[in-house]
């Protein structure tokens, strides 16, 4: 009993680190990367302000899905996959 009790605020808390904090990370990293890839076509302004609203829809569904999906391994696994996406992408493009 006293284990459930210890281990389910520390799951909470990591579930909640999980989705704030690696969903800004993402979240920065897909706004630079999609600044750079819209810059070519479009206006300088208009690449940074689509880059930046695409970049919030991700963040509210990246948040939402973390606190939908059951497994903290799979939720981690998921988390730490994106982020190296995108920050190998960002590495790539600049």
């Amino acid at each position: 009993m006293m284990i459930s009790t210890v281990l389910y605020p520390l799951a909470v808390l990591y579930r909640f680190i999980i989705a704030f904090l690696a969903g800004y990370v993402c979240t920065a990293l897909l706004s630079s990367n999609l600044t750079v890839l819209f810059y070519p076509s479009l206006p300088k302004a208009e690449a940074v302000y689509l880059a930046a609203f695409i970049s919030i829809l991700f963040f509210v569904g990246f948040v939402i899905s973390s606190f939908c999906i059951c497994s903290l391994r799979k939720l981690s696994v998921i988390s730490i996959g994106l982020l190296a996406v995108l920050y190998a992408t960002y590495r790539i493009l600049g």
